[in-house]
């Protein structure tokens, strides 16, 4: 077979659609030959089966007579291949990497011509290396990067997995027909396969390629439980609003809700339907937003989310687009690519398209501590008017334009308590909705305790506290959330609950206490007086001290279980 004759997919692809099983050698040939593909009787022979001079079918001839155009150029790749050992060696070994992923440097033409080279090609090394990678192109396995006529790398992979279940059929026909004995077990046709290393041709894993070959079944939707009562706001606002900010003071559980909803908005399969188990579980050419939603609506999912977390140095390129290096076989090179808000949009896209009632959500932890107007950029007018284009600075997939739809919802959360920042955006406030969570005894008091001692001393602690954090005094928005005082799941009973409760008060809720009071948030004289109900007299910064002090309040003291202050040493 020539490995520097310019053979085109199209003809050998037209070829397949007009030979029939059952034709001679030399018919096939001449229909070749009239499609300007290579004639050779060997190379005819080493692409198409035959049984005593005679054509017979395969999985390539039938994707082509039925008009599959794209399954049929895929396997125009594979036998091309499968018939030449030097082809093959090259795909293999240069092209792919060693766990079989296409290896985006590679795709070069320089770097093809010396696997060439380094085979012994003589005669034009540099023109076989051309035909090779015009011929992976046109598959299409990659968009090709290209320095005047030559390829110097890959913009992008095209999926491929969609055409394992032929490829695998294809090479079992032709394997089973023309070798008499392999090592694969009988009847394992996929194994088969990844012997001959075809997961490599299409730049996937095996275990990318086991996974591709099994059917892609699509499952119902699946079903939401009745919505909690305590949710019911949230839901109605991401509804109304779209994007809903919960508010609150430490430990108030704000990131904790929003997880709740996730999880009811993913009708319990919060784990299938995060953004990054869905990516995990696509081989790694197919990792599109089309892609995802694609999967999402195979799997039944109904919703799709991440989350982000905002810091003062996030910025428009962390959360919405950037400029991303790219290698290359000459160094690197910069592509835009979509960051999480953009990708999540453009998921939510895909799925309106799709008429799919799979939610996307996007969690934004944190959100006042980033400059907001830094991070949103043009998006701020995307927020108000959903579902209208916003010309954005970079072009990704050809769009320069990016859109908020209306079935994406923006779930932040922001603690009131965070003086390293300046009150949110206006800008920003008015597009959400805000929800103000509040530090509740009654979830402490639900919460799944070993007994009566530790509950108690726990609502007894959160209570002495809460007397710090009033309005008259302008501090309620730092008061401490009732998170600092909910069980630990370490401990096996309730002697190790009550130390748990005391190490947290010691090493969590008492230097917060301290910082307030250094800053004058908090009267120092009433954190020292409420530190003493509690046993604490001593050098409330000396944590070790504090949690001693404490345990040994609890274990002679305590509080009078009646959620008053007990009598006596207290």
């Amino acid at each position: 077979m020539s490995l520097t004759r310019n053979t085109t997919l199209a003809s050998l692809t037209t070829t397949a659609a007009q030979v029939a099983p059952g034709m001679s050698l030399q018919e096939v040939m001449d229909i070749a030959d009239q499609n300007s593909a290579e004639s050779a009787s060997s190379w005819v022979e080493s692409m198409f089966t035959f049984h005593g001079g005679i054509l017979a079918d395969d999985a390539w001839l039938r994707a082509a007579r039925n008009s599959d155009t794209a399954t049929a150029n895929a396997l125009a790749w594979a036998a091309r291949v499968f018939a030449e050992p030097r082809i093959a060696k090259v795909v293999e070994d240069t092209l792919a990497g060693d766990d079989g992923s296409f290896d985006a440097a590679s795709f070069s033409t320089d770097v093809a011509t010396r696997a060439f080279e380094a085979l012994g090609v003589t005669g034009s090394p540099r023109k076989a290396a051309s035909s090779l990678l015009n011929q992976a192109a046109a598959a299409p396995l990659f968009e090709p990067e290209k320095h005047g006529g030559a390829i110097i790398g890959a913009v992008r992979f095209i999926p491929t997995a969609q055409f394992v279940p032929a490829v695998v059929e294809f090479l079992e026909e032709r394997i089973r027909g023309q070798v008499s004995k392999v090592v694969a077990k009988r009847g394992d046709a996929v194994e088969l396969a990844l012997l001959w290393k075809a997961n490599r041709w299409f730049g996937l894993t095996k275990d990318e390629f086991r996974t591709a070959a099994r059917p892609r079944a699509t499952t119902p939707l699946s079903s939401r439980t009745p919505l909690p009562a305590d949710l019911r706001l949230l839901h109605e606002e991401a509804r109304r609003r779209k994007q809903v900010v919960l508010q609150g003071a430490p430990g108030t559980g704000k990131t904790f809700v929003a997880k709740r909803y996730v999880e009811w908005a993913a009708a319990g399969r919060g784990g299938d339907s995060n953004l990054s188990a869905i990516l995990a579980a696509l081989p790694s050419n197919e990792r599109t937003p089309a892609d995802v939603a694609h999967a999402a609506i195979r799997q039944g999912l109904t919703a799709v989310w991440d989350i982000a977390q905002f810091h003062p140095s996030y910025g428009y390129e962390d959360f919405v687009r950037t400029l991303a290096t790219t290698p290359t076989a000459n160094g690197v090179t910069f592509r835009a690519e979509h960051r999480v808000l953009s990708f999540l949009a453009a998921v939510a896209v895909e799925l309106r398209a799709a008429d799919s009632e799979c939610d996307v959500i996007l969690i934004v932890d944190e959100v006042n501590r980033a400059d907001i107007a830094r991070v949103f950029g043009e998006l701020l007018y995307a927020l108000e008017y959903r579902d209208a284009p916003v010309r954005t600075p970079y072009t990704v997939d050809g769009n320069a334009s990016m859109t908020l739809p209306s079935n994406l919802i923006l779930l932040g959360t922001m603690n009131t308590a965070d003086r390293s920042i300046a009150l949110i955006d206006y800008a920003l406030r008015r597009r959400f909705t805000f929800i103000t969570l509040e530090p509740d005894v009654s979830v402490i008091d639900a919460a799944s305790w070993h007994g009566t001692a530790d509950k108690d001393a726990a609502r007894h602690l959160f209570e002495a506290i809460s007397g710090l954090f009033t309005t008259a005094d302008n501090n309620a928005a730092l008061a401490v959330g009732h998170s600092y005082f909910l069980p630990s799941g370490d401990a096996t009973d309730e002697a190790e609950s009550l130390n748990s409760v005391a190490r947290r008060f010691a090493y969590e809720v008492v230097p917060l206490l301290n910082e307030y009071a250094a800053e004058g948030l908090v009267d120092s004289a009433k954190l020292a007086s409420v530190l003493s109900t509690v046993g604490v007299d001593g050098d409330a910064d000396k944590q070790d001290s504090v949690e001693e002090a404490l345990r040994t309040w609890l274990a002679s003291s305590g509080p009078d279980y009646d959620g008053t202050a007990p009598s006596g040493d207290a």
